[in-house]
């Protein structure tokens, strides 16, 4: 959803009456890169999407309290980096990685959350061009890039052809290659897809 829509008074005075459909215009808008935020810290996927919930519950709660998008937004964000310490610290077998995440995030050296929220909105924008794929393309292209299947296991949980995996993935990667070139992020994708991908 553009950042511009609705009108940002508008949407401020509904934040301020604990509106559900201003509710709804910040989750639409912002879900994608809080989730993809988590996701940096949490590599669990499904561990991702429920502290990526659990943040937006959390905004729904304090609705009223917030004054503007950029108070919420780095609410957002503060909230979502709390939840993950917080899981990073419950697990009982931490990976050495995950330790250093935990450490860094609370370092004061740290990105800084104007940083975060930058990045955040070109993952956003790269996101948006993603989701206007074709079904199938679309389908296959999060199965590799985001789930981190290889080409046969999605070929075996699609019912379709090696080849034919292959060749979805090349037309995403074709049509994002054309819609981003021109923003000078096409570069930027592709280090996004490098850390995307799953060991």
């Amino acid at each position: 959803m553009p950042e511009d829509s609705p009108d940002e008074e508008v949407l401020l005075q509904m934040v301020a009456k604990g509106s559900k459909k201003a509710f709804e215009t910040l989750y639409n808008r912002y879900y994608i890169s809080i989730f993809y935020f988590t996701k940096r810290f949490v590599a669990d996927q499904k561990a991702a999407e429920d502290i990526t919930t659990e943040t937006f519950l959390k905004l729904w709660e304090r609705l009223s309290h917030f004054v503007s998008l950029e108070g919420i937004r780095a609410f957002l964000h503060t909230t979502a980096k709390n939840a993950c310490l917080n899981h990073l610290r419950n697990e009982t077998r931490q990976s050495t990685h995950q330790r250093e995440l935990a450490y860094l995030l609370n370092q004061p050296g740290a990105e800084d959350a104007e940083e975060h929220q930058i990045r955040a909105r070109v993952y956003q924008y790269i996101y948006a061009e993603i989701e206007k794929l074709p079904a199938q393309i679309k389908r296959v292209f999060k199965m590799a890039y985001i789930e981190g299947l290889s080409n046969q296991e999605i070929a075996d949980r699609l019912k379709i052809n090696n080849q034919s995996v292959r060749n979805h993935k090349a037309r995403a990667l074709r049509h994002l290659r054309m819609a981003l070139w021109d923003k000078d992020l096409y570069e930027i994708m592709l280090v996004f897809l490098a850390f995307s991908l799953r060991p």
